[in-house]
């Protein structure tokens, strides 16, 4: 029993450590306070094909706004339907910004456009 309970704290510990790992973002996009993962809100990209989830996953940052104003369903550099997805850990400082940005994520997400 005691190699159960161990082997579930290993498994729910391992999975927040993963999300920091995940996470595209080092700073909170409502606050701006710094974030190292534990907390954050997952949001999916969509794509047609491979060669696009490369170019995205290269920097995703950089592609920010173009997918998260890609119609839903669609790949948001060809237009064409959407037959792949990348999910994307968007970090955040606390409880209360966690539930403003999973009221909308892609608009968050935006945000984290490069300059």
């Amino acid at each position: 029993m005691k190699f159960l309970s161990t082997l579930f704290f290993v498994l729910v510990f391992g999975s927040g450590v993963a999300l920091a790992a995940d996470a595209v973002n080092k700073k909170c996009p409502l606050s701006g306070k710094a974030s190292d993962g534990s907390k954050s809100v997952k949001y999916t990209a969509e794509f047609c094909c491979g060669k696009c989830v490369a170019k995205f996953k290269k920097d995703p940052t950089a592609y920010a706004e173009k997918v998260a104003k890609a119609e839903k369903g669609k790949c948001a550099f060809s237009g064409r339907a959407a037959s792949e997805s990348v999910n994307i850990h968007i970090a955040v400082c606390c409880g209360k910004c966690e539930k403003k940005v999973k009221a909308d994520p892609g608009k968050f997400f935006a945000k984290m456009q490069k300059k």
